[in-house]
């Protein structure tokens, strides 16, 4: 997606209020001292304008934030050497705090509202998280060790049984086999792809903490879905597909395939059956914990009436099959 762009709109004149009389909404760059009774400017009394009360420093040239007297605390530009204040060098005053705009951060700190506590939710919702957790784990994972016997062995195997017919399929013109015969194919929607579409903009006011703020409209391209059309297309094919299945299944130590099956390389032709894929599923049974379906090594390692020490699922007993 498009990269937010940034165009800056200007510098204002940020505002501050008197700590000695009861002036208010005096210019950050343009009065240093309080017009009323000339107390200096504190520059933590900084503030953002109301909207449409802005005041444009046209021509400022940003030279960097102001500096606090080491001697007096009044604020300094960035580029003077001594204090227009009390005559203090400037070196090593501490750059001014800057202002958070209250409208881009709302729970940020500003210097006309003062310091707001944004309450946290997210201890809550991590103990609730850990008590939930704690639940689950406590009913359905946590397992102690226990002495088990194998009551049993069982197997099952299955063998998939394929026919060859001329069959009726659907898909995409390009996935349509060579081999076909002649598609019917109509227009259809496969997929949808982003189409730019105008911009979303919102206005920040950044404190250049040197008594103005600049204003900055920042926009990121917006986008909408279009349709992507294709041919959907209907043909006939003759293939190998799944007809049915044929199972075996017994206790025991001794698997088999089930009888009676057709030939593997069955020529293709109208009507034909043939083997398929074959796959099995071999369990152990416990005596009162449950049984477990385990690959082939494991399922011969044990022999019945066999007593082993396993791990117990402690809600329901059942072996911990993984353990095996």
């Amino acid at each position: 997606m498009g990269q937010e762009r940034e165009e800056s709109q200007g510098y204002f004149e940020m505002l501050w209020d008197c700590d000695h009389c009861d002036a208010r909404g005096l210019l950050g760059k343009s009065q240093r001292h309080c017009a009323n009774c000339g107390a200096p400017q504190n520059p933590a009394k900084r503030y953002f304008p109301k909207e449409g009360e802005q005041v444009r420093v046209d021509g400022h040239t940003y030279e960097g934030a102001d500096r606090a007297c080491p001697a007096c605390s009044a604020p300094q530009s960035a580029r003077a050497n001594n204090c227009t204040r009390c005559g203090s060098v400037l070196e090593g005053g501490a750059e001014v705090r800057g202002v958070v705009d209250a409208a881009a951060a709302p729970a940020a700190t500003t210097a006309a509202s003062g310091p707001r506590r944004r309450r946290r939710i997210w201890p809550v919702v991590l103990g609730v998280l850990v008590i939930l957790g704690g639940g689950i784990w406590w009913r359905c994972i946590r397992s102690q060790s226990a002495q088990v016997a194998v009551s049993g062995h069982r197997w099952t195997r299955t063998v998939a049984i394929e026919e060859f017919n001329e069959r009726r399929e659907e898909a995409w013109r390009n996935e349509v086999p060579v081999e076909a015969g002649l598609p019917i194919c109509r227009e259809r929607q496969r997929s949808t792809h982003q189409v730019e579409d105008g911009e979303d903009c919102h206005t920040e006011r950044r404190d250049k903490k040197d008594g103005t703020f600049e204003q900055v409209k920042k926009c990121k391209p917006k986008y909408r879905s279009e349709p992507v059309m294709d041919a959907w297309c209907q043909f006939t094919a003759r293939r190998w597909k799944p007809a049915t299945e044929v199972k075996a299944a017994a206790a025991g130590m001794s698997p088999a395939w089930p009888d009676n099956l057709p030939p593997g390389d069955t020529p293709a032709t109208p009507g034909a059956r043939r083997q398929g894929q074959r796959s099995e599923t071999l369990t152990l049974e416990f005596t009162g914990h449950g049984s477990c379906d385990v690959s082939e090594p494991v399922w011969r390692k044990y022999s019945d009436g066999q007593k082993l020490a396993v791990e117990v699922r402690a809600s329901s007993g059942d072996v911990v099959c993984g353990g095996l």
